[in-house]
């Protein structure tokens, strides 16, 4: 007998056949609806759900095909069984192609139709389960990754909770280190696209002449070196979601393109002209303010708002200063497995230093700073005297002095060049020319900085 009297819903022009269902039906523990045609279940379909619509395809006036069209287009995940003369298999394979879930034959037992609908129920269970099962593995499984109980990263996973049953377009922002990646990830696992692939593309590390390639795809001959057809990222993303990650490195010109392909889900692969669609959710990153870079002309205000759809900010982690300890002690046992070694336990007093140090480089410096501390500690337990590096840590203010004195007018964008100059100067000079241990050092990632070396005078930084 099917669990909680499943609905079905009988349409068929015989009465004979429809009384003889009505009556056999719930015997087997049904509750049942009749019809005469697609015209009379329309507000039987309106006032209640049904697990089953059981449908014969050959009616006076609206055929069955027509009507089981209609209610896939109406109700996706509405289970469709069609009857079927003798000698007219043919239209009912046609109605699996159609998205019916199976089909009976007439004339046909009553057995066979509740064998029929047992198989139906049983399955629409075990989509119930998985579905459940990948809801759990998300909010829970996923969600263990974004460690904290501060308010402001309570703030962060409401929102992400709010965003990821739709497919609306999320724009992440943050300072680098704060998790942005992994937001992404959390919204896609704990999506409807959860099943479909994610594909994370650094738009900082491509070349710029190839942004275009790398992201639609090209033709065979598109350019000098295009020997064959190359899918590309958006693509790749099909069915699933694409994270445009550091989108503010975009160069402008590819920008259009991206803008139409964000808005119609189409693009044409470089070099070719026919037109590829998508089923994608896009998010994307930026270590930038994108309203900034629209100000100055480097960054279409158009492309802007489709990318802030939804904004959400990750905050720094200095901002969850009650966070730190849960992530220390989660770090330190993650890279005790990774390193094969026992980590050391920390004193209240050292887990008050790392819980007052600013973090400029935020969850990443963290996690790799705990890192080198199982990594070259061979004690048990450390105290706060035992964590030297991180006494001379301090914030901007104190790295960078500004004269303004008696000045009317400075040049933002030639102060912040040169100081980052004189920034990733500093950490290669330190780090012995290791783009690893500089970009660590500055706490971006190597890719950020190997983007940053090309843009600035090759005398000074030979490749």
């Amino acid at each position: 007998m099917p669990a909680m009297r499943a609905r079905v819903l009988i349409v068929d022009d015989e009465p004979i056949k429809r009384s003889i269902l009505a009556d056999e039906l719930p015997a087997a523990g049904y509750t049942v609806e009749t019809a005469s045609n697609p015209l009379a279940a329309e507000p039987l379909l309106a006032k209640a759900a049904f697990d089953v619509v059981l449908t014969d395809l050959r009616m006076p006036g609206r055929d069955g095909l027509s009507f089981l069209k209609e209610l896939r287009e109406r109700r996706p995940d509405q289970a469709v069984m069609v009857m079927t003369a003798y000698g007219t298999v043919e239209t009912a394979v046609e109605a699996m192609k159609l998205g019916a879930f199976d089909y009976i034959q007439k004339p046909f037992s009553t057995e066979e139709l509740l064998l029929k609908l047992d198989r139906i129920l049983s399955f629409q269970g075990l989509q119930r389960e998985n579905k459940a099962l990948r809801e759990a593995l998300g909010h829970h499984g996923m969600e263990a990754q974004i460690i904290g109980r501060s308010e402001a990263i309570r703030q962060v996973l409401a929102r992400i909770h709010a965003v990821a049953g739709t497919d609306s377009t999320v724009l992440i922002t943050g300072e680098s280190g704060t998790g942005k990646e992994l937001a992404a990830r959390v919204i896609h696992e704990t999506s409807h696209r959860s099943a479909g692939p994610f594909v994370a593309v650094s738009c900082a590390a491509l070349p710029r002449e190839l942004v275009e390639a790398e992201l639609f795809g090209h033709e065979a001959g598109a350019f000098t070196g295009a020997t064959k057809r190359r899918v590309g990222r958006f693509e790749l993303a099909d069915g699933g979601t694409l994270l445009l990650d550091d989108v503010d490195d975009i160069p402008l010109a590819v920008q259009p393109k991206l803008l139409r392909a964000i808005q119609e889900r189409r693009f044409e692969r470089l070099g070719g002209e026919e037109a590829v669609r998508v089923n994608i959710r896009v998010i994307a990153t930026t270590k930038r303010p994108l309203s900034a870079l629209v100000a100055s002309g480097e960054f279409r205000e158009d492309l802007y708002y489709r990318l802030n759809v939804v904004p959400l900010e990750l905050p720094p982690l200095r901002e969850r200063g009650e966070d730190v300890v849960l992530l220390t002690e989660h770090f330190l046992r993650r890279a005790g497995v990774r390193l094969n070694r026992d980590a050391p336990r920390l004193t209240p007093g050292a887990l008050a230093k790392l819980k007052v140090h600013p973090w400029p480089g935020n969850v990443r410096e963290l996690e790799h700073y705990v890192e080198r501390l199982v990594a070259t500690t061979q004690r048990p337990e450390l105290d706060a005297a035992d964590l030297p590096e991180l006494a001379a840590a301090g914030g901007a203010e104190g790295i960078v002095s500004l004269a303004l004195n008696g000045r009317s007018r400075v040049a933002l964008t030639d102060v912040v060049a040169e100081v980052e100059e004189r920034l990733i100067l500093w950490a290669l000079e330190r780090s012995g020319g290791s783009l690893t241990q500089a970009a660590e050092m500055l706490g971006v990632p190597r890719s950020t900085l190997q983007y940053k070396l090309s843009r600035l005078a090759p005398s000074r930084f030979p490749s």
